[in-house]
């Protein structure tokens, strides 16, 4: 793979669209009932807490390394292979969620006649391809289709205005219940999906062009993706009200019901597209995380490595009897229990122990 310099709207747009992804489609942080969408901003403002303390901080301490090579500097070679081995299972188990997902809700909506399998070759393909070619043509992608994806997330939401299904007293009262609820659906839920996933852009952002100002504008797209999420949530429980959590995509049963002027109607396939864009970048991203984390460990780059973690998340798709039980397993053990591990607890112990290697080394010099 040929690894390139990248310009901070590339690295902009693959925020955005890798953290929006298919988030924005599904009604987020139902167990807070109306106050949905608060729970959305305390997630956000968690998330950037631990974007700007942790990631961003690792980064600054370390900006010419990526994940593993941060992980071998301060857990030492057998630790680390240990560690970093863990994080491609997670980059692969991260991008296979997301082939499954797509194959699916495929079938669900869209292709209801077509097997599973030929849905996930094709996914799978597109992305082995995209990721073959490098980091350049991926985030270039990124910065050529998110224009279109704001576009067409526009399009929906004044449709949606102008149809007259959006009542915004579905909203109120505001923390009917206190903030426990709020609190509860936020943590560690709303951190681990979609916020605490920019761990993995510690992979890439080293690869950012040196101009400066790139911390600034990551969160700056962070804090534009929180709120846009956050709208749309609000946008799903106005339309919705308290049947946005029932159903499987609440934005795709809006546009079902929608009749604008009396002649526009069933623009579903326009939800799908930005479900199939959303996706498979999300996939795509995590699939070229977990190559160049195999890569840095084996010391080499090659092209089997794109098709042995290809056929990982191929074959790991199958894992799953159907949807609901990956949708199951993913709120009741992985939002929860797995995935703070690796977007909390270790980041949070690289940091510790990258500033004591930093305040010792100013020590040592000192003296």
């Amino acid at each position: 793979m040929n690894l390139e310099r990248i310009s901070l709207n590339q690295l902009g747009s693959l925020i955005v669209l890798f953290l929006i992804g298919s988030s924005s489609l599904f009604y987020l942080a139902s167990d807070a009932s109306r106050d949905a969408w608060l729970a959305v901003i305390v997630g956000m403002l968690c998330g950037l807490l631990l974007l700007w303390g942790v990631n961003l901080a690792l980064y600054r301490l370390m900006p010419q390394r990526n994940l593993i090579e941060i992980i071998f500097e301060l857990l030492g070679r057998p630790l680390g292979y240990i560690v970093s081995i863990a994080y491609v299972l997670y980059f692969c188990y991260k991008s296979i969620r997301n082939v499954r997902e797509f194959g699916d809700l495929m079938i669900m909506y869209l292709l209801p006649q077509t097997p599973l399998t030929v849905l996930i070759i094709f996914v799978c393909l597109l992305s082995a391809y995209t990721v073959f070619h490098g980091v350049d043509v991926l985030f270039r992608m990124a910065e050529a289709i998110l224009p279109l994806v704001i576009i067409i997330y526009l399009i929906l939401f004044l449709l949606l205005t102008g149809s007259g299904l959006l009542h915004f007293e579905n909203l109120t009262p505001i923390l009917e219940d206190g903030f426990k609820p709020v609190w509860d659906a936020a943590f560690p839920e709303l951190i681990s999906f979609p916020f605490g996933e920019i761990i993995l852009f510690l992979m890439f952002w080293k690869y950012t062009e040196p101009t400066g100002g790139m911390v600034s504008f990551t969160i700056k797209c962070f804090l534009f993706s929180g709120l846009f999420i956050t709208f749309t949530n609000m946008f799903i429980l106005a339309g919705l009200g308290s049947l946005a959590g029932t159903v499987t995509i609440p934005l795709m049963q809006m546009t079902n019901h929608m009749e604008f002027a009396r002649f526009l109607e069933r623009i579903d396939p326009l939800v799908a597209l930005l479900l199939f864009t959303g996706v498979f970048f999300k996939l795509t991203a995590y699939y070229f995380g977990a190559v160049l984390a195999l890569s840095q460990i084996m010391k080499r780059q090659s092209k089997y490595i794109i098709v042995f973690v290809g056929a990982i998340i191929f074959w790991g798709s199958f894992m799953f009897r159907n949807y609901m039980e990956q949708v199951w397993f993913g709120f009741q053990y992985n939002v929860k229990y797995h995935f703070p591990i690796f977007q909390i607890l270790v980041p949070m112990l690289l940091l510790a122990l990258a500033m004591i290697k930093k305040r010792w080394s100013e020590k040592v010099r000192i003296e």
